[in-house]
């Protein structure tokens, strides 16, 4: 019987096997990392000082240089880079198993972090330069988003699993071992990108590439995000001199940024981040809603975590299996956006999936302190927080990537993951600040009860954020049509029925 499977079919189901297996270890290294911490932290002799330092350096090192690969990937070609990042990722989660300090674990998550700021650009790139507008393309999207948060989310579980059974190093053997397979499939699957240009890429890089801009931005995020990662770790440090005086450079760089993109663009030289986006309200919409969305997803997973901990007393094991549900759905979500995005308007997907995880904050902030996780609260909060956040990933990375020229896919993937990293960052940092200082001065004599008024005071916070991403998604992508392919040619791509 002669196969349905063609050779061309194969391919692009390799490509987003891969692609989406490394946005999968990606994150799925750092749930491990939350959920094994405090052994981690036993273990290796880690400072109170220095225990979130392991998770902050991995997102500075990636948040800062995410142009910069992005940049050079649009010149050199996003294969070249994405192999390179995805190999450099499997040799430093060893070496994170293998670490025998705090700060070896720190520094080779540093590495890890410069490792994935090479794959996450580039993933943009080859998934526009392989798929047409289309099913396939959403598809492509739709299995990366999934592959983010559903890679924490079980990284959360395994992290549990490992720590209380053979062990937390075995969990990055194991996330090493599947890298190295995924790497050795990419050589094979991936595309080779070429875009036509007379230049060699050497003067392509010296050309075509605003490094004075890219520098700055990656210079700024860098002090923006050690500043966040310092609070995050005590409200405190910003009262330092140092911190202070490092915010300040880092908002006043941030502020002239446009105002350099404003020179380039009139002396008709290449601007990283041209303003003429910021204009267009899909773009900007898209931006606004994934850095709040990103803030909020990051504090519900990390609080509601704390909360299993340190106000019921569940072990790591057991407060790590409470994230099944989230699993489920955020697979079925994906499963359904596939069906979905080429026949629903963006509005409408954003605007219904931000009311459904806008319930999730606002019932562990009314949760009590011994709530049943069936019947208190705990499940419903964890099955409906990552419905927007897996519908913005496809969605928006459709529209950041339909608002760049093809040669620049990977500067639009940096832009995307930048924005959500920066959310995240901020989000964390903020959370972690009012929950401190509501702790601090609550007015009740035990410890727990204190605790848990920060926390609340935490999920409060996130909720407005989610409402804040509806509020945003209703006035932004208002006319955004259908994701992916112009509002004439949606129904005709429907009809078209692609199987995919």
């Amino acid at each position: 019987m002669k196969s349905n499977y063609s050779p061309e079919a194969i391919k692009r189901v390799g490509v987003i096997v891969t692609l989406a297996g490394i946005n999968f270890l990606n994150t799925m290294g750092s749930g491990i990392l939350i959920a094994a911490l405090p052994r981690i932290a036993k273990d290796l002799n880690i400072p109170d000082g220095l225990i979130l330092w392991p998770a902050a350096v991995y997102a500075l090192a990636a948040g800062c240089l995410l142009h910069v690969f992005g940049s050079v990937a649009d010149m050199i070609g996003p294969k070249k880079l994405w192999i390179t990042g995805s190999f450099l990722f499997a040799v430093f989660t060893i070496a994170v198993g293998f670490a025998s300090s705090g700060i070896q674990i720190i520094i080779f998550r540093t590495c890890l972090g410069v490792a994935i700021a090479m794959c996450l650009p580039t993933t943009t790139s080859l998934i526009t330069n392989t798929f047409m507008r289309g099913p396939w393309r959403t598809t492509a999207f739709a299995m990366s988003g999934m592959a983010q948060p559903l890679g924490y989310a079980l990284g959360l579980v395994l992290g549990g699993v490992f720590t209380d059974t053979i062990g937390w190093r075995w969990s990055y053997y194991i996330m090493a071992m599947i890298n190295f397979c995924i790497s050795l499939v990419s050589i094979w699957s991936l595309p080779n990108v070429e875009h036509a240009s007379k230049k060699t890429w050497k003067k392509q890089l010296r050309e075509d590439v605003d490094w004075v801009g890219v520098i700055a931005l990656s210079v700024a995020l860098a002090l923006l995000l050690y500043v966040l990662a310092m609070l995050t770790s005590s409200y405190r440090n910003i009262y330092e001199s140092s911190n202070i005086c490092l915010l300040t450079l880092a908002l006043l760089m941030l502020s002239t940024f446009p105002f350099w993109m404003y020179i380039q663009n009139k002396r008709g030289r290449p601007a990283l981040i041209p303003n003429r986006l910021w204009r267009e309200a899909a773009f900007t919409g898209s931006c606004l809603a994934v850095f709040f969305c990103w803030a909020s997803l990051n504090g519900i997973e990390y609080f509601t975590t704390l909360y299993f901990q340190q106000i019921q007393g569940l072990p790591a094991l057991q407060s790590s299996v409470r994230y099944f549900a989230q699993i489920v759905v955020g697979t079925s979500t994906n499963v359904a956006l596939v069906y979905l995005i080429p026949r629903i308007k963006v509005l409408t997907l954003t605007t219904v999936s931000a009311c459904i995880t806008l319930v999730s904050p606002a019932i562990m902030a009314t949760a009590s302190l011994d709530a049943p996780y069936w019947t208190g609260g705990p499940f419903w909060a964890l099955l409906l927080c990552p419905v927007n956040p897996w519908v913005l990933f496809s969605v928006c990375n459709l529209v950041i990537s339909d608002a760049f020229p093809m040669e620049l896919q990977s500067l639009a993937g940096s832009v995307f993951n930048a924005v959500a990293q920066f959310g995240n960052s901020v989000g964390l940092a903020m959370t972690a600040t009012i929950a401190a200082s509501v702790t601090e001065h609550s007015s009740s004599t035990d410890a727990k009860v204190a605790l848990m008024d920060g926390f609340r005071a935490a999920f409060w916070t996130i909720f407005a954020s989610t409402a804040i991403v509806l509020i945003v998604s209703s006035i932004g992508l208002r006319r955004a049509g259908i994701a992916g392919q112009a509002e004439e040619d949606a129904q005709a791509e429907i009809l078209r029925g692609e199987s995919v």
